[in-house]
């Protein structure tokens, strides 16, 4: 459970220009060995692994620069790989294949053996998985791989360990905290100032002699990142943690960016501030497309971008914290995440879902390694649509953003909060339809919906049956009960 930290450094022209030299050397000793193993990957079936030998690369940046290099591509390569293997899954959960088929296809996607050339036999049997279904697995996977770019390893931030900087406090001088010393090959041992801040300093855990260099975008200058071990903390943050809510919903809002089945409107104004970005956004990119260039080659361009990351970032994470610290639940369930919003440019919308997409996923697997709260997300389909109380699902019930009103039993509520309750009914009756198609979805909640709309006039006649009784004449009382007259002077 690492965490890393943005330092602020005072390093000279000269220091600058070395460590810059030495990451453009990095990053093409990197994309050498991406360009292996994808080799590997389609022709043995299989990358060569993270001990995989890297002698070859050695002239690049060094031997021990180079072994750091295979550590980073190998998880990067491995991350892109789970997640298309996730989508494999999904592709065949979904589809209309046989259940031996499908289960065939399971057995290749979970061993990775989509382009292995050994047999695969499917627990419990003892012969081959049959040349077709193998052909199958590998079509699927060739289509799931084509909708995505490879990861490229030109763009990776160099992380360094001891065998090539040594981050230590300064010994005499005043004007820094630490000194990052740098030994790369052919070039003399040289130091770099760091200067901390109070999140550093305060931030618990046990610091790592690991030093991440990150360029910025212009390609003149660079940051640098300190790695903290948290392992231990969090162990005891979680330890510390009482949850009051077993389980929380949570919708993804317009006006608001988060709204909880307890009523809570978290993250308002969030869109009116990405309508006034995306409008300069807008403006750029056009001006740099009509002079022949490109949007990334304008510095207020991508200050924007960088601008917007920053919002998404710190309002994701600031309505996250806010909901554990008013209901600490065990567990937040969420819709599987979009982030499109209506009203925005193509441009941003991209930009606000890759963004939004990696930081709400990562800000929950923090929470999870520091509180222990599980998260887990539904197929968001009629949420929006679909009365928290009767269960009727009708796009009538929507009126405007804000407002909810059910056509069948008149609830009413803010929209997103009924949705949030949706989320939250859905996941404690495990109906999570995360491999669902949206028809099937609306199949399922129109059936159910009906059961309970029997079952309720049911139990109306049964008991209008049990109650009803000859009426009495005026005058009498009913046998065997005593009537009770009160005058007007005693009511």
């Amino acid at each position: 459970m690492i965490r890393a930290d943005t330092i602020r450094h005072s390093a000279n022209a000269g220091k600058v220009e070395r460590v810059l030299g030495f990451t453009r050397r990095y990053r093409a000793c990197a994309a050498a060995i991406a360009a292996r193993e994808w080799r590997a990957f389609f022709e043995a079936g299989a990358f060569s692994g993270k001990y995989g030998n890297v002698s070859a690369f050695n002239a690049y940046c060094g031997a021990a620069p180079a072994q750091m290099a295979r550590a980073q591509v190998m998880a990067m390569l491995g991350g892109f790989l789970a997640n298309r293997q996730n989508e494999f899954r999904d592709a065949v959960t979904r589809s209309s294949l046989g259940s031996e088929v499908k289960h065939a296809l399971h057995t290749i996607n979970g061993r990775q053996a989509w382009f292995s050339r050994e047999d695969v036999v499917v627990k419990g049997e003892t012969a081959p998985i049959p040349a077709e279904i193998r052909r199958l697995a590998r079509c699927i996977m060739r289509a799931v791989l084509h909708r995505h770019r490879r990861p490229n390893a030109r763009g990776i931030a160099p992380v360094l360990d001891i065998r090539t900087v040594t981050v230590a406090p300064a010994a005499s001088a005043r004007h820094s905290d630490l000194w990052a010393s740098f030994k790369l090959v052919g070039q003399p041992v040289f130091s770099i100032p760091l200067h901390t801040h109070a999140h550093w300093r305060g931030r618990q855990g046990k610091r790592c002699n690991v030093l991440q260099v990150v360029p910025d975008a212009s390609g003149t200058g660079f940051s640098v990142r300190l790695m903290t071990d948290m392992a231990e903390a969090f162990a005891e943050s979680r330890a510390a943690y009482l949850p009051r809510t077993e389980r929380i919903g949570v919708d993804f809002g317009l006006a608001t960016l988060m709204a909880t089945d307890r009523g809570d409107l978290l993250g308002r104004g969030f869109l009116d501030a990405m309508r006034r970005l995306d409008g300069q956004l807008v403006a750029i990119a056009r001006h740099r497309m009509r002079a022949g260039g490109k949007p990334r080659d304008s510095a207020r361009y991508r200050r924007l971008v960088d601008r917007v990351r920053g919002i998404v970032k710190t309002r994701i994470n600031t309505a996250l914290n806010r909901i554990v610290s008013l209901h600490a639940p065990a567990e937040i369930v969420v819709e599987q995440l979009d982030f499109r919003m209506p009203g925005l440019s193509r441009r941003l919308n991209r930009i606000i879902t890759n963004c939004g997409r990696a930081v709400f996923r990562a800000k929950l697997a923090d929470l999870k390694d520091r509180f222990g709260i599980e998260a887990a997300e539904i197929n968001p389909a009629y949420t929006s649509q679909e009365c928290s109380r009767c269960g009727y699902v009708a796009r009538e019930n929507r009126l405007s953003q804000s407002r909810f009103r059910c056509v069948q039993c008149g609830h009413t509520a803010h929209a997103d909060v009924d949705g949030a309750k949706v989320i939250t009914a859905r996941r404690s009756r495990g109906l999570d339809f995360r491999f669902t198609a949206r028809g099937q979805v609306l199949a399922e909640l129109q059936r159910r919906f009906g059961e309970r709309r029997r079952r309720h006039h049911h139990h109306v006649q049964r008991g209008t049956k049990a109650s009803s009784r000859q009426p009495i004449p005026k005058g009498q009382s009913q046998p065997g009960r005593t009537e009770i007259r009160l005058s007007h002077e005693s009511q």
